[in-house]
């Protein structure tokens, strides 16, 4: 197995993980809206649209895995033997797929406090307390993208770590 094929299959079970996240947000949303009888259609409607989004983030996941794969890991680092992976790759990859984790776990909820932003538009200080609330999220986006983006440079900050404060043998 390539390091791009680990790679792929990790991005897939991540789809799969936030497809099932969306489906059980899904049908909570649908338990309340229909256990309700007054419930304001228009709040059920956008609390829908926050679970198909994480439905349709996971199934995007899914089907451009290899494209995130080929991100993930560099071309001349591409082997086919179990033992061509190095540790350090598996650092890289698992960077990358938790920071894919981060940004699908904070980009619907972002989305739905955008529209939540827009249609309470009209009460005082909505805007500022949304803000406020979603402040959250966006460090959840903000670290998910740097982590995705940054991985290489993450590992190897962990080797310096790991390294430092000890003794090289100049002999080797």
């Amino acid at each position: 197995m390539s390091n791009r094929e680990v790679a792929s299959l990790a991005c897939k079970v991540l789809g799969i993980y936030i497809i099932i996240l969306g489906i059980n947000a899904l049908f909570s949303v649908l338990t309340v809206s229909f256990g309700i009888p007054n419930h304001v259609a228009n709040e059920s409607f956008i609390n829908i649209i926050f679970s198909l989004v994480y439905i349709l983030f996971g199934v995007l996941l899914w089907i451009l895995s290899d494209k995130l794969s080929a991100i993930m890991v560099a071309r001349g680092k591409h082997t086919y033997e179990v033992s061509g992976i190095t540790a350090s790759d598996i650092q890289r990859i698992s960077f990358s797929v938790l920071g894919l984790f981060f940004l699908g776990n904070s980009l619907p909820k972002l989305v739905s406090t955008l529209i939540n932003i827009n249609s309470m538009s009209g009460l005082p200080n909505s805007t500022r307390l949304r803000l406020l609330v979603s402040g959250g999220l966006i460090t959840e986006f903000l670290v998910g993208l740097g982590i995705f983006l940054g991985s290489q440079g993450l590992v190897n900050f962990l080797k310096k770590m790991r390294t430092a404060g000890l003794k090289r043998d100049n002999n080797s």
